[in-house]
């Protein structure tokens, strides 16, 4: 055998050996030790969607994890999927038990595979958004048939403030949006389509409220040169859902531990991990209203 080639296969070996490890080495991290009433219990399985990095996600939610292992009795693991579309499919095939969802892939579980809503986390009162369609104020734009012939940025198709709103307010007045802006953009991040908007880049954009409130803490630019011109109603943020054959009492446990949370003096810190000051009930009326965006979105 040539040299070359035993080398090559020797760095494969290699490169999947640490593969193994590396694999190996998450796991290590992501599935918490059981506790005694948890002993030989099927662990149940969280699925969530890295917003930053797979290490800050296991860092946010895993006290969070280890308090429902407690409380429940059973092991719970934090699983890092890619997309919400995946922790959908996982949760249809009963790969996992149960999720982290944003608004609109929430009522999409809802709506498609009978998903149960269980609770959602409560931040200074807040456990809601809203959409936004903003402009610049020396545009003089007041309503978005103003922006005919403009450019503007949704979000992406996964959002309810970036893209089911505005989609549903267009629709609602029967605008084609291919039709009507000269530019139509997918931005990919509520704080790109902001920026597009104040450095005159795009003429409209549709953002969620809490990026547009947070950015205006810290850059003064976006209350004096910004407006927004329509607003939605609540949508609701971070929901856990659980998939629909998921054991009605195992449900129930989770859901009873999560409301209770702010007044167990153990629940503290785990708040403060997922950044929240309680979890609040959530039903599927919760969503009725994005239901009816939908709804619109689609023409029906």
């Amino acid at each position: 055998m040539e040299e070359g080639t035993m080398e090559r296969k020797v760095g494969r070996c290699a490169a999947r050996a640490a593969a193994i490890c590396a694999a190996a080495l998450v796991l290590a991290v992501v599935l918490p030790a059981a506790g005694p009433a948890a002993a030989g219990e099927k662990p149940v399985k969280i699925g969530i969607m890295p917003t930053e990095t797979v290490k800050a996600l296991i860092e946010k939610y895993q006290p969070l994890m280890e308090y429902l292992s407690r409380k429940v009795g059973r092991p719970f693991e934090v699983h890092p999927l890619n997309s919400y579309d995946e922790i959908i499919s996982h949760l249809k095939s009963g790969e996992i038990d149960g999720g982290v969802f944003g608004s609109f892939k929430a009522h999409e579980a809802l709506a498609t595979i009978g998903a149960v809503p269980v609770a959602r986390p409560e931040k200074g009162g807040v456990s809601t958004y809203r959409g936004y369609v903003i402009v610049r104020k020396d545009s003089g734009y007041k309503k978005i048939e103003d922006l005919k012939g403009k450019s503007f940025d949704f979000v992406s198709k996964g959002t309810s403030a970036g893209y089911v709103f505005p989609m549903a307010l267009l629709r609602a007045k029967k605008i084609d949006p291919n039709a009507f802006f000269s530019r139509m953009t997918f931005a990919g991040k509520h704080e790109i389509s902001l920026s597009k908007v104040l450095n005159k880049e795009s003429d409209g954009a549709a953002i969620k409220n809490l990026v547009f409130e947070k950015l205006a803490r810290s850059d003064p630019r976006i209350n004096a040169e910004l407006t927004v011109i329509h607003k939605s109603e609540n949508f609701p943020e971070a929901t856990v859902l659980f998939r629909k054959d998921a054991p009605a009492l195992l449900v129930k446990s989770v859901r009873q531990a999560l409301l209770g949370i702010e007044k167990d003096p153990e629940g503290k810190g785990v708040l403060n991990s997922v950044g929240a000051d309680r979890f609040i009930p959530t039903d599927k009326k919760d969503f009725a209203y994005l239901s009816k965006l939908v709804k619109q979105m689609e023409g029906k």
